[in-house]
């Protein structure tokens, strides 16, 4: 993403709303980062918060799709999913 772009800026301010609501909300220290790609990790150890971080996390892929839709030349969405063993 270019550093200056309306893009840019409209995708930090989003994942930060999501950082700080699982910061304040949950009290959880996701592990939150922004270089040439932006990573978001969240330790999902308490079962009891599962729902919660769900629903952050849903509306979160749900509003970042949305604005690489909209700037579809400067937001790329790529999903990715932890395999879990039991």
């Amino acid at each position: 993403m270019e550093e200056s772009s309306l893009a840019t800026t409209n995708t930090l301010w989003f994942l930060r709303a999501a950082v700080s609501a699982i910061t304040d909300y949950l009290h959880l220290a996701p592990d939150f980062s922004v270089g040439e790609e932006i990573s978001l990790v969240i330790d999902r150890s308490d079962p009891h918060l599962n729902r919660e971080i769900d629903a952050i996390m849903e509306t979160l892929v749900i509003g970042l799709k949305m604005l690489a839709t909209e700037y579809p030349s400067d937001v790329v969405v790529q999903e990715a999913t932890v395999g879990l063993q039991v």
